[in-house]
């Protein structure tokens, strides 16, 4: 299914109404103690009821103040409880009451790992739900999980829990600590548990691994998600260190500096694995349980596989689970559970089907329990298909067969689209829609779009002049047509019994054209080898038209039936990168060669 819409802006407003107009807080806790408790004798703590023991505020390192709520579990006397820290998603905040009734409440934990952090509560762990630095109580301007800054947050929750929690399990003297959360609420469990390394265990839901390629891939500014997180922050009094609001006016007159990409870097996994931090940090010694949404734009497949690769080259034990939503861009993709976010509730791996939640719990029990792994133990790498199917893996796949196609010509930027769109109509019918323009301007508008695909030459600046006029009459559902027509390369046709799952790779050639804006590829399926293309997992990577390319594309996963056709679909304009107005770029041809390799495994 083909969604559109009108640019990012409204969507931002959208947002700022629903999500980011303010977080109101859930129902008020059961129990509290003060924010000075001192440390109990754990040798000698007594038994506890299950009970929220502080809901407030900590002092933070540099002068401001975190709000956290702690949720104490039902304990016998002695018995030892571990920790986990659960950290909500950008712009909202912590979850005050797992069990409260408040309807707002309710909606704002609606995720996987609020869903795990009450569980974890029920069977025993000690559960601090915090807001992140700029949300909520926690404040000071928001730094996008700056190790110096959100890091030493991070360190100061634990180093409280350590001298407050009377049960607090330990090893070895070390606090057992894991971590749940999604999108921000992951970002913070990877750049914490890099600064401070009493963490043990990580479960970050749809996070990232590097922000310099979830904003800007390929230089390539992502401008729908940085107007949704940055435009659509404002209206909720959210305040950001100067460097973000740089970068944002950067991004919307079309590149990013490397000064701010710089500071993304420090921000990101990627740093830490790449082992060329001047603060000296490396990986951290972390078992994780990452899970990723095939269809998440923000934060994608490629991000997760990365992440875990990193901690497996230390050695650790690293999983991930592949599943369908993540970060869900409103009008053009479908919501999960949340108006932003979704997450499969079971999914399929092998010849078994999962809980999410419980394989979030049962992998934590795993590492700060102690336990055996058990029903629901996660695969060390699951890709889920749908309807209870899915592929129990050792790892990732990345590129497979090999399908070569000769040179095809593209056309750049949104006036292209308009040009194929023109020249897919009736005659009549165009005669009838541009009769408003007058015989001159029809005149241009005909040598055009009867011009063969492909040739329209830089000479064809009369036309760029008309395309607002154009487009103003256009009929609405021929304009929405303009983010949903690629060029399609047919590559190969499916047998019986095979998905496509991983990662593609492709070598590119592109000539002519220069000067030419990014084309966005992706893969596309037709099922039964006719009818519409389908963008595979609504993924598209931005690429500049430049020489011969080698490159990862952006992973995806469907099943396939006997019959279905893959091949590669290339975009001159597509909404998630809209920049400016779609109409700014000329129609200059480009031609594309080359080969691309699609992992396609059998089911």
């Amino acid at each position: 299914m083909n969604r559109t819409t009108h640019g990012p802006w409204p969507i931002a407003v959208l947002l700022s109404a629903v999500l980011l107009g303010g977080c109101p807080s859930s129902d008020p806790p059961l129990t509290s103690i003060s924010a000075d408790t001192r440390g109990f004798d754990a040798l000698r703590a007594p038994a506890t009821p299950k009970a929220i023991i502080f809901d407030g505020t900590i002092p933070a390192p540099d002068g401001e103040v975190i709000g956290i709520t702690v949720y104490q579990p039902a304990l016998a006397a002695d018995q030892p409880a571990p920790l986990i820290l659960h950290g909500h998603g950008f712009g909202l905040a912590r979850t005050r009451n797992f069990e409260g009734d408040n309807p707002i409440g309710r909606f704002l934990s609606a995720d996987v790992s609020g869903d795990t952090a009450t569980a974890a509560w029920n069977a025993g762990y000690y559960v601090i739900s915090f807001d992140q630095r700029g949300f909520g109580q926690s404040s000071g301007p928001i730094t996008v999980m700056d190790p110096d800054v959100d890091g030493r947050n991070i360190s100061a929750i634990l180093d409280w829990a350590e001298s407050n929690l009377a049960h607090l399990a330990r090893r070895d003297s070390d606090p057992l600590v894991g971590s749940v959360g999604l999108s921000y609420g992951g970002g913070f469990q990877l750049i914490g548990s890099a600064v401070d390394a009493r963490f043990d265990a990580l479960v970050p839901v749809a996070t990232w691994n590097d922000l310099r390629y979830s904003l800007a891939p390929n230089g390539v500014p992502k401008t729908i998600w940085l107007d949704i997180l940055v435009v659509g922050a404002a209206p909720g009094g959210f305040q950001f260190v100067p460097f973000v609001y740089t970068a944002f006016l950067q991004a919307t007159l079309g590149q990013v500096s490397s000064q701010s990409l710089a500071e993304f870097e420090r921000r990101s996994f990627a740093s830490f694995c790449a082992g060329t931090r001047v603060d000296g940090r490396g990986v951290p010694e972390v078992d994780a349980f990452f899970i990723q949404g095939a269809n998440d734009v923000l934060f994608n497949l490629n991000e997760a596989v990365a992440n875990q690769a990193c901690l497996r080259a230390a050695g650790r034990d690293a999983r991930l689970l592949v599943q369908t939503d993540g970060h869900i861009v409103p009008l053009l993709q479908s919501a999960g559970r949340q108006i932003l976010f979704g997450t499969d509730a079971q999914v399929g791996c092998g010849a078994r089907v999962y809980d999410t939640a419980a394989m979030m719990l049962d992998f934590l029990d795993q590492k700060l329990m102690g336990r055996a792994p058990g029903p629901q133990s996660p695969p060390q790498t699951c890709i889920a298909l749908g309807d209870g199917q899915g592929l129990d893996l050792p790892g990732m796949p990345f590129g497979g067969a090999a399908r070569s196609f000769d040179a095809t010509p593209v056309i750049p930027g949104g006036a292209g689209l308009v040009v194929e769109l023109l020249r897919g109509l009736p005659l009549q019918t165009l005669l009838s829609t541009l009769a408003g323009l007058g015989p001159e301007v029809l005149d241009v508008v005909l040598a055009v779009v009867r011009s063969p695909p492909g040739s329209v030459q830089e000479g064809t600046q009369a036309f760029i002049d008309l395309l607002p006029q154009i487009v103003n009459l256009l009929p609405s559902e021929l304009v929405q047509q303009l983010v949903a027509a690629p060029v399609y390369i047919p590559l190969h046709a499916a047998g019986a019994g095979q998905a496509l799952a991983g990662i593609p790779q492709a070598t590119l050639s592109f000539s002519g054209g220069a000067g030419a804006p990014p084309l966005f590829v992706g893969i596309g399926l037709r099922r039964g080898g006719t009818g519409d293309v389908q963008t595979v997992s609504e993924q598209v990577l931005p690429v500049l038209a430049r020489g011969e390319q080698t490159l990862d594309l952006i992973g995806v996963r469907t099943r396939l039936q006997a019959g279905d056709e893959l091949g590669l679909v290339i975009f001159g304009f597509h909404p998630y990168y809209a920049n400016n107005s779609l109409l700014s770029l000329a129609p200059v041809p480009v031609q594309v060669s080359g080969t691309v390799n699609l992992p396609i495994l059998v089911r």
